[in-house]
């Protein structure tokens, strides 16, 4: 009996031991910032955007680096990039929680370079449960400037000299987040928001939820990016993310890049955090991405 209360006791100090250095590495990887660059190369890619560089932000969450972002502005400025994709939960979908730095931070981002933003699942629910959340995503949206494009299920070209790319940002309804399980995407979705899908084209997806890939590239997007995982939150080497914010342990995308197909996907390990603020070797990430166009 007293070898089993020492074993138990001995536990409960690991435990108690591991959680406080979670907190403590957790503390300070939240106030660090790491570029992860990753280049495309793709015969379908325009010729006129071979070199054209991409950075994708995504899960910021009221997060703040320096005075008024001012720290993550300038690295993204440092990038020199032609475009900023941004795929949501910029802010934390809370009743009464602040929206306007958010707003501002990507305001102060489309000075550097033009931004398009897609809706997370946050911006989703304060948008839509407005007895909820009162006037979050009226303040929110109204207070971005005119330069920022908002798409909402929506397509925009993106014309250099002759030669064109499909940029989309999708809007997932509430049932394809649904935490536990994973809600089939209906067999005509995107094709009743999108049309079909010209291959002869080049398209790029911003979808925040990562979990339906397969879908998006089954559609026809060649490179999506995406988000909403915050890396798995706790990163072990050689087995990756723990668990996402839809409470799956161990999700199979959790961040990186990812093939399908010969599609492929970007996934953010996220800027911030919202219920849990946790981060174990797993440092906010600002994406960059050069596209290169593969000769055959």
């Amino acid at each position: 009996m007293k070898l089993c209360l020492n074993i138990l006791e001995i536990l409960s100090i690991l435990i108690i031991v591991c959680l406080i250095v979670c907190l403590i590495v957790s503390h300070f990887e939240n106030r660090r910032l790491n570029v992860t660059r990753y280049q495309i190369r793709d015969s379908r890619i325009p010729a006129a955007f071979n070199g054209y560089h991409i950075v994708h932000l995504s899960d910021l969450h009221n997060a703040s680096f320096g005075e008024q972002n001012e720290r993550l502005i300038s690295r993204v400025k440092e990038l020199e990039p032609d475009i900023i994709l941004i795929t949501g939960d910029m802010i934390i979908g809370k009743p009464g929680v602040d929206v306007t730095f958010a707003a501002d931070t990507i305001n102060a981002l489309s000075k550097v370079a033009p931004v398009c933003f897609s809706m997370g699942n946050h911006e989703l629910r304060a948008s839509i449960y407005t007895d909820t959340y009162g006037d979050m995503w009226k303040d929110f949206s109204s207070r971005l400037l005119p330069e920022v494009k908002l798409l909402q299920d929506e397509e925009v070209l993106i014309h250099k000299e002759s030669d064109v790319i499909h940029l989309y940002g999708l809007n997932l309804t509430p049932e394809l987040y649904k935490r536990l399980i994973r809600t089939p995407m209906p067999s005509d979705y995107l094709v009743s928001l999108f049309g079909k899908c010209n291959f002869d084209e080049y398209h790029i997806f911003m979808a925040h939820n990562p979990d339906y890939f397969k879908e998006y590239a089954a559609w026809g997007a060649n490179l999506t990016f995406a988000g909403h995982i915050h890396g798995g939150m706790i990163r072990l080497p050689l087995v990756g993310g723990v668990l996402s914010p839809m409470i799956h342990f161990f999700p199979k995308y959790d961040k990186g890049l990812f093939t399908e197909n010969n599609k492929y996907m970007i996934l953010s390990g996220g800027l911030g955090n919202h219920t849990f603020k946790i981060r174990v070797n797993n440092v906010p990430e600002i994406v960059s991405a050069t596209l290169y166009q593969e000769t055959m």
